[in-house]
């Protein structure tokens, strides 16, 4: 059995040789868990816009009546149902459905993106509607788009979309029928399945 003896441990120049080499080690992966960081923030994102539009699909079928999700720079939440100014560039969604009966719309479900992070203000996702603002779903689970419509997620606090940049940006695609996917619009090699 070994006893310490006094005097044995680390030496102080030991000491700040291994607090040098931590420090060197931290220095130089920081940029790269920086960058895991502001991936994840999009992709969480995107991820939770997809559950949104496949929850409003659902809701369309389960009431056989129209649900739209819509995009919006507003407060995301209940109050907001009815007042909402739609936006074809947004930071927030609410999924809500007419009621035929008041003209007024349910809440059925809303996302802020800046919710959980930690950031009292805005997040620095970013969804880009094109030319849509909304989609809304029919009882049937299809569409009311002419055609199909692209949700661009970007994060332009992380930088630039690869693969110019070091964001892996993505985009939410639904086509007329009602599918809602998900792809990665840097990706092109044929056959890939999460190519646009």
């Amino acid at each position: 059995m070994l006893i310490s003896q006094p005097g044995e441990g680390f030496s102080l120049v030991e000491l700040v040789i291994g607090l040098a080499i931590l420090s060197l080690l931290l220095v130089i992966g920081l940029p790269s868990f920086t960058t895991y960081i502001q991936n994840s923030k999009l992709r969480t994102a995107a991820e939770a816009f997809l559950a949104g539009m496949q929850a409003a699909r659902g809701e369309a079928v389960r009431r056989n009546a129209q649900v739209q999700i819509i995009l919006t720079n507003d407060d995301a939440d209940v109050t907001n149902r009815n007042t909402t100014a739609l936006s074809t560039t947004g930071q927030n969604w609410i999924v809500r459905a007419l009621d035929p009966t008041t003209g007024l719309y349910d809440f059925i479900e809303a996302k802020a993106m800046a919710e959980g992070s930690g950031q009292a203000a805005a997040s620095s996702v970013q969804i880009d509607g094109g030319a849509s603002s909304s989609v809304t779903f029919n009882g049937f689970g299809t569409t009311t788009l002419g055609a199909a419509a692209t949700f661009a997620f970007s994060n332009p606090g992380g930088g630039a979309c690869a693969p110019t940049g070091p964001m892996r940006c993505m985009n939410i695609v639904v086509s007329v029928g009602g599918q809602a996917r998900m792809c990665d619009p840097a990706v092109t090699a044929a056959g890939d399945t999460r190519r646009c």
